[in-house]
């Protein structure tokens, strides 16, 4: 990111061609105006989001990052995202635009790190729930564990304090950003929670139904053999 990590507190102006893809450049000014669709703001292909991001960031836009699985999204998902959002535009309180982006773990990847039961929620249908939230303004998938840090390399790098697979010591994160925030969780439940509560759940409504015929079962079978 160059001087911008000299000088932490100036927005990195980066590199921008005039002459560039008129297409990316008017997918960036739709998503600063608030007016982009889905697909403008969605990018499965990370040559695109760089490209896009140095046009952002020529226009003086702040890069905020953070990725998840987001699986089974609650409501302490969304007030994570905003509260980065919030304290990024803190520290660049005379930036024009924050632009938050967020990275979305793959299916394989939600399954490499939390088992072949993850994610309950496919990942297009995680980046589409993503998509409703104001504070985001961009999508993209993280197809590797940790690779998105130095493909964005943002001016600040949101983590939660309750991330179990990050780095050593965050040292690759704070490599490639300016500031790094780290944030509680914001919901006193976790979604890995939310499932082992429906799975006990469901376990315990079946253990009833079976209880249920076992006892019609041996009130037959006391019948039969009293007659």
């Amino acid at each position: 990111m160059g001087s911008s990590k000299d000088i932490p507190n100036t927005v990195y102006k980066g590199d921008h061609d005039p002459g560039g893809a008129i297409p990316l450049r008017q997918r960036a000014t739709r998503i600063l105006k608030g007016t982009a669709t889905y697909e403008d703001r969605y990018f499965p292909n990370h040559k695109e989001l760089v490209d896009i991001l140095a046009d952002l960031r020529s226009r003086g836009a702040v890069i905020v990052f953070t990725t998840g699985v987001w699986d089974l999204f609650h409501i302490g998902h969304g007030d994570y995202i905003q509260k980065g959002k919030d304290a990024a535009a803190k520290f660049y309180e005379d930036a024009e635009h924050i632009v938050m982006v967020v990275g979305v773990d793959t299916d394989a990847l939600t399954k490499e790190r939390k088992g072949p039961k993850r994610p309950i929620v496919p990942e297009d249908e995680r980046c589409r729930v993503l998509s409703h939230l104001r504070s985001v303004d961009i999508i993209t998938p993280q197809y590797k564990l940790n690779q998105l840090y130095s493909v964005i390399e943002p001016h600040v790098q949101i983590v939660s304090t309750s991330t179990k697979d990050l780095p050593p010591s965050l040292e690759e994160a704070k490599r490639h950003c300016v500031r790094l925030v780290r944030l509680q969780p914001q919901a006193e439940t976790s979604t890995s929670a939310r499932i082992r509560r429906l799975a006990v759940d469901g376990s315990i409504e079946m253990l009833e139904r079976v209880s249920e015929k076992l006892i019609k079962a041996i009130e037959e079978a006391r019948r039969e053999i009293s007659t």
